[in-house]
């Protein structure tokens, strides 16, 4: 049996280890630990269990393989809906193709963009993929793979070979208030952008329980306005590889819904997030918990505060490498439109938070239908708000394309407006007066002051407005109301000064 002297950073990837001498077996995305559970005998069959989750789980089979070159086979199992998504097959797919195709001397994987990290030496890894046998077994339940696993005899291949440990790229950190941020967009991808864009900007770069390096931001909230779930508002304009990774696809999310929306578990996975809503288990029944619960208190009070759901349960959770991430929604009502907040524990931005929007929308959607609501706004709270290292090139380039390269649009749209209104700024004689006026045209205050000094004080000291391009422009018009009283000349709003 293996001791974790020879693995590749035990205490942060790990993986169990079997009673076997010369296989690997690996998930693509269901837990090991409820694999071996069902089927004990994968831990007399292998030599080492573990999953690969993401692209990134490439480099540790690979890092593992080249130090037990006794491993022979490596069996990939990734049976199940989940792992059969757009992003559950992400890992598997580098994996097949690496063997498949084999990898070129820049350490890219053929017929794909995924590059190995520059630790691990090319030679070594055609070593490997010429002396074991990739077998995928997801086409299998799991007790049927494991009865295919086969564990005979074969002499190692080579030395055993340790990489150097991985090196993080250096990434430039922003200083920041380090907890609390709110980010709004009309649709789905517009408030993901900025989230990825502030994560990139102003993350802290830490490990993970995983091993790999992350980047984080502690306690975001992006609010979705208008996304219409039936008509999606999908980036056409980006490269296809980047929307299969993040899940902005129509597959995806169709895909997503369809296990968000259900009670029911998928094989091979011990919940997802509709089976918990859906089928909360109780010592008795399992409970609906939109039904039971947040429909059933809407339909007693249409201003209850009683319409949450949760997704942890401490009995099963506790122990568990893999509890919720999506830990409670709850549901509010305002002016006839219902409001869906959605908290997260732990939230990977890149590949999981855009799928996971889609499937809460259409979740507000059904339930708004059911009680007679307008769709409302979705606020989604990720305590956790991270990308892993193996994303951040990625993401480095969206944000580049999407925000630091591309020029500001000058054309004020209605989408640009400040929710909380606009200022009119005017001249009295020797007095600047700025009239607050809600979005509707009503007239709300008034502030009066013999300078834009004390009127920019004071209107920060109200803290009346929200969008920051709204903020400067108010400065600006301040500052030009200013020069006109100084200089008495006209002031309009909006207008060049005539000097």
């Amino acid at each position: 049996m293996l001791t974790p002297e020879q693995l590749y950073q035990p205490d942060k990837f790990k993986v169990h280890l079997g009673e076997g001498k010369h296989v690997g077996f690996c998930t693509a995305w269901n837990e090991p630990e409820t694999a071996i559970k069902r089927a004990p005998e994968l831990e007399q069959k292998c030599t080492i269990i573990g999953t690969l989750y993401g692209r990134q789980g490439v480099n540790i089979i690979l890092r593992n393989l080249a130090l037990n070159p006794q491993i022979r086979r490596l069996y990939v199992w990734g049976f199940g809906a989940l792992s059969q998504t757009k992003f559950g097959i992400m890992g598997t797919g580098v994996l097949k193709s690496l063997w498949a195709k084999g990898i070129a001397d820049d350490r890219t994987v053929f017929e794909t963009n995924f590059k190995c990290e520059p630790e691990i030496d090319p030679a070594i890894i055609r070593t490997i993929i010429a002396n074991v046998e990739l077998i995928d077994l997801s086409a299998d339940p799991l007790e049927e793979a494991v009865k295919k696993i086969n564990d005979d005899a074969v002499e190692p291949y080579m030395e055993p070979v340790r990489f150097p440990d991985a090196k993080p790229e250096a990434l430039d950190r922003y200083p920041s208030e380090v907890v609390g941020w709110l980010v709004r967009g009309e649709t789905i991808i517009d408030a993901w952008k900025r989230v990825v864009e502030r994560i990139m900007t102003y993350g802290a770069v830490k490990g993970t329980q995983y091993g790999s390096q992350q980047k984080e931001l502690i306690s975001v909230s992006w609010v979705v306005r208008a996304e219409d779930p039936q008509a999606p508002a999908l980036p056409e304009d980006w490269p296809q590889e980047l929307r299969e990774l993040t899940g902005a696809t129509p597959d995806a999310i169709e895909q997503y819904r369809s296990v968000f929306l259900s009670p029911t578990t998928p094989e091979g996975i011990s919940y997802t997030y509709g089976n918990r809503l859906m089928a909360y288990p109780h010592t008795t029944l399992p409970i609906d918990q939109i039904a039971e619960v947040i429909v059933k208190s809407f339909k007693s009070s249409p201003d209850t505060r009683r319409g949450v759901a949760t997704t942890m349960a401490p009995g099963i959770d506790k122990d568990s490498n893999e509890p919720p991430c999506m830990t409670q929604l709850q549901f509010l009502q305002s002016d006839g439109a219902l409001h869906a907040l959605a908290t997260f524990r732990s939230h990977d931005i890149f590949k999981a938070a855009i799928p996971n929007a889609f499937g809460l929308r259409w979740l507000q959607k059904r339930v708004s239908d059911e009680l007679g609501f307008t769709l409302g706004q979705m606020q989604i709270t990720s305590q956790s708000a991270h990308i892993y290292e193996s994303d951040w090139g990625q993401a480095k380039k969206m944000t580049a394309c999407s925000f630091t390269e591309r020029d500001p649009e000058l054309v004020f749209r209605a989408e640009d407006a400040d929710p909380r209104g606009n200022l009119l700024i005017r001249l009295d004689g020797p007095t600047i007066i700025a009239t607050l006026m809600g979005p509707n045209g009503a007239e709300i205050m008034s502030i009066e002051g013999k300078s834009a000094r004390y009127l920019q004080k004071k209107l920060g000291q109200l803290e009346l407005f929200t969008k920051p391009d709204h903020w400067m422009d108010i400065g600006m018009e301040l500052q030009k109301a200013q020069i006109a009283k100084d200089k008495g000349i006209a002031y309009t709003q909006d207008r060049p000064l005539i000097l």
